[in-house]
């Protein structure tokens, strides 16, 4: 990694790393594309901000002309007010900054965020239903319109297809945990799920949602990683 890093650019002139960049591309083009015709409004927030945008995330601090500032952690606050201010739906694709020591593929120092925030009309499964037809529309364009830059990549990068089935199966959180049970692990049925867990679940070979009917905001994608889609 090191010697490829020092090569930057002589790295970046192979066929699997340009794929990787008209791939991620792809993503945001697809998911841009989507969101519009959902009638979404895309914004821009400030990344500058003067205080935590969200909690349980730390915040990168610096200087501001004799003040205190910081990198946004995310959208979330300025996605909120813009949907009480009744614009309904409303996405950012943008660069999000968290100060969180952790070298894992869950927490990332600074990537770029996909949101959305949109009004609930009746209940909030009206979330499920959404991204139970986002992902697999996803899936399935990039699949289709970056064949040669995915079959690139596994020549380098060894990985099974993209695989996202509609309609997602959605368990309640009861049988999310009778599935862990049917796989050799026990879990109560009154404890949230721990990252390890939610990792195990992921690893059974399937995409789907665990909601809970106690909790406002309760649900959880599971992919152990790309090639566990299914």
């Amino acid at each position: 990694m090191k010697t490829r890093l020092d090569n930057r650019i002589i790295d970046l002139r192979t066929t699997a790393k340009h794929a990787i960049f008209r791939l991620q591309s792809g993503v945001c083009q697809v998911f841009r594309e989507y969101l519009l015709n959902q009638d979404f409004v895309e914004i821009h927030t400030p990344k500058l901000i003067g205080g935590s945008s969200e909690g349980g995330a730390n915040v990168f601090q610096l200087g501001y002309f004799g003040k205190k500032a910081c990198l946004a952690q995310s959208p979330q606050l300025y996605k909120q007010m813009c949907v009480m201010g009744d614009f309904q739906r409303v996405f950012e694709i943008g660069p999000v900054f968290r100060a969180e020591n952790s070298f894992t593929h869950r927490h990332m120092c600074e990537f770029v965020g996909l949101d959305i925030e949109m009004a609930i009309k009746e209940h909030y499964f009206e979330l499920l239903d959404f991204f139970g037809e986002l992902f697999p529309y996803m899936f399935e364009q990039l699949s289709k319109r970056y064949e040669r830059e995915l079959k690139a990549i596994n020549e380098q990068f060894e990985f099974e297809p993209f695989k996202c089935k509609y309609p997602v199966v959605k368990l309640t959180f009861e049988e999310g945990v009778a599935l862990l049970k049917e796989n050799g692990i026990d879990w109560p049925v009154n404890e949230d799920l721990s990252t390890e867990v939610e990792r195990k679940l992921g690893e059974f070979g399937k995409f789907y949602f665990i909601f809970s009917e106690t909790k406002i905001w309760h649900w959880f994608l599971h992919a152990s990683q790309i090639s566990n889609w299914s």
